[in-house]
């Protein structure tokens, strides 16, 4: 028993498992936001770790991305890496409908030589989510307005306030020039 430990660990740590590596484009929550009708290009790349040559194929959805330069199989020399772009298109908007997952899948179809592989295969979604493409004629914009008034009734009550207060300084200020004037005329001897 002592003996079986200690090669089941040299058996673990002398095998080097490298795989098929898919990266892609980031998108903020997973989430491709298009206006209706616009397109975008999203990429994925394909990265062989191996130090043998592989083929992979790749399958999309081809109702919203349409690849740019495919090829049906593609066959990556060793530690390379391959860049596949799609064009991502939005559709009509609707109201009811406007988020669809998008999907791709990359097949490994050819392994190392010699020993045991494995063909892998790895699957991504995102989702795309379609915004309304605002008009384009600006008069025939829809404005809604709501029940409440445009101007806060506590705003038109410190304005009166504050109204009233400036009346108040204006008005003093006029009594007391003119309480000036009165006193000067009085106090004003004429020279004849």
């Amino acid at each position: 028993m002592k003996l079986i430990i200690p090669i089941f660990l040299i058996i673990a740590l002398s095998l080097n498992a490298k795989a098929l590596a898919v990266a892609s484009d980031y998108l903020e929550g997973n989430t491709l936001t298009l206006m209706e009708g616009s397109s975008r290009i999203y990429s994925i790349r394909l990265q062989n770790p191996d130090s043998y040559e592989s083929r992979f194929k790749v399958d999309y959805d081809k109702q919203f991305m349409k690849a740019m330069g495919f090829e049906e199989e593609y066959v990556l020399p060793p530690q390379s890496t391959a860049r596949i772009e799609f064009n991502v298109t939005a559709p009509e908007y609707d109201e009811k409908d406007n988020l669809f997952a998008v999907s791709y899948t990359v097949h490994q179809l050819s392994g190392g030589s010699g020993g045991t592989f494995f063909l892998t295969k790895i699957s991504k979604n995102f989702k795309l989510k379609v915004e309304k493409k605002p008009d384009e004629n600006p008069s025939k914009l829809d404005v809604k307005h709501d029940d409440k008034s445009f101007a806060d009734y506590n705003y038109a009550v410190y304005a009166i306030a504050v109204l009233a207060f400036l009346l108040y300084i204006l008005g003093r200020g006029l009594l007391k020039k003119t309480k000036h004037r009165k006193d000067f005329i009085k106090n004003r001897k004429i020279i004849k």
